[in-house]
């Protein structure tokens, strides 16, 4: 997650009048069972358990006595984790699996908390600056360490695998330098590391001035860049005798400035179309409170020199929406929206709307032409959920949920589980698997 400072959330919500907002009365016992959900396939969750989910409003860590872990669950329950530092002062796409589903990676945007520290004045800009880079063996229901670097980058904000799974791409937060393109052998050995520049298209107001996720095509010849949250500019990738990409050069023009603050992107299966997520949030803290639905917008990349990219659709969904998961046909979509969750312990919150609730969207994606239209919204308990993907069916979900308000709840984090009746409606399974506190980003394994 990356969201705005809450220095002045405090005084404002003095200033506001609570019972015109009042209106979610949910319990913070969601109901559910700790149990296995119905899911086709293995799953990887990645956990930053170095702060609570309010840690973002009044900076108290509440540690736990765990590190951070990459969680393996086989059949809808956890069968094996390992420590694997990472960072939720990013979005979730800090981890990878290589289509084959041997090996994963993880990369930390911040790093630990150091020792004894129990608070912060802000978790965006105290944690140690990021840099390992770890990659992880996975064999039936176990995990293990292969490799790691900790010399390659700083703060490395997305990874993914291109489809061989020769190597990876990963967003560098190096001026001059924000691609770094990681060669991967069979064994997951880390081998030749390039850093390639992006000449990103920044404009003079702003204010974050990196690519925050790098996102491969299909093919693997075109990379698609989250300029500044704001807009998308798209590459060629020239590779070398080997495959390894060995230059880039921008693929036409960037997109206008797309909404208030972008998040997660993703290709669709036959990379006609990028899909990328548009939180709502605006640099004030006003709209932390009050602000509307996000939005899912489609892009089809654009073919030649000077060209622009063209928007071909936009589709509301709930608040704040993150992660998102495409189905294996992509035909659906479901994204993550973890609407006011994010809000602290204050007594003038306590019945905020969208406080106690996250929600998840099912929208129908026409491959073709990239329409999108949500068909369902369900809203769960919980507190800062990410992501959500797809089983290998498409017929049902899982999602991170990094904790829960109250009560022991707080102190794990949970992988929540939906199916999809009749093609266009959401049910709750009315289970979860707990997992290390702070699960923010989960992937498919393929098999």
């Amino acid at each position: 997650m990356r969201v705005v400072s809450w220095s002045l959330l405090a005084l404002l919500v003095v200033g506001v009048t609570a019972c015109a907002v009042i209106g979610d009365f949910a319990s913070d016992d969601p109901g559910l069972r700790a149990a296995p959900g119905t899911f086709d396939g293995r799953i990887l969750a990645v956990s930053d358990a170095d702060m609570a989910a309010t840690a973002y409003a009044d900076g108290r860590l509440e540690p736990v006595p765990q590190d951070d872990a990459l969680t393996l669950l086989a059949d809808g329950r956890a069968v094996a984790a390992v420590p694997a530092s990472n960072s939720v002062i990013s979005w979730p796409q800090v981890v990878d699996v290589a289509a084959d589903g041997r090996l994963a990676m993880v990369v930390e945007t911040r790093g630990p908390a150091q020792t004894g520290v129990e608070r912060y004045d802000s978790v965006y800009t105290d944690f140690p600056e990021g840099a390992r880079i770890g990659v992880y063996a996975i064999e039936g229901e176990t995990l293990r360490l292969v490799d790691s670097r900790d010399d390659l980058g700083r703060n490395p904000g997305s990874v993914e695998f291109a489809r061989a799974g020769d190597f990876a791409v990963v967003a560098n937060d190096v001026d001059g330098a924000e691609l770094l393109v990681i060669e991967v052998a069979a064994d997951g050995r880390i081998g030749t590391v390039r850093s390639l520049s992006l000449n990103l298209p920044f404009r003079a107001d702003d204010t974050d001035r990196r690519a925050r996720t790098l996102h491969l095509s299909p093919d693997g010849r075109t990379l698609a860049a989250n300029v500044a949250n704001r807009r998308i500019q798209f590459y060629r990738l020239a590779p070398d005798d080997d495959g390894l990409p060995l230059d880039v050069q921008p693929l036409g023009r960037p997109t206008e400035d797309l909404g208030s603050r972008l998040a997660v992107g993703k290709w669709t299966p036959d990379g006609r179309h990028f899909v990328v997520t548009d939180t709502n949030w605006d640099d004030g803290t006003l709209h932390m409170l009050t602000q509307g639905p996000g939005t899912l917008i489609a892009i089809r990349p654009p073919q030649e020199a000077g060209a622009v990219p063209t928007i071909v659709s936009r589709a509301e969904v709930g608040r704040s929406p993150e992660g998102f998961g495409i189905s294996p046909d992509g035909t659906r979509l479901a994204t993550i929206n973890m609407e006011r969750t994010y809000l602290p312990e204050m007594p003038l919150l306590a019945y905020w709307q969208g406080r106690r609730r996250y929600s998840v969207s099912l929208l129908s994606l026409e491959p073709e032409t990239g329409a999108l239209e949500e068909l369902d919204r369900i809203y769960q308990a919980g507190i800062l959920p990410e992501d959500v993907i797809f089983d290998r069916s498409g017929e049902h979900l899982a999602v991170a949920v990094y904790q829960r308000r109250a009560g022991q709840g707080r102190q794990r984090g949970f992988i929540d589980f939906f199916s999809i009746r009749g093609g266009d409606t959401l049910v709750s399974q009315g289970v979860t698997q707990p997992v290390t506190r702070g699960a923010h980003d989960v992937v498919l394994v393929g098999d």
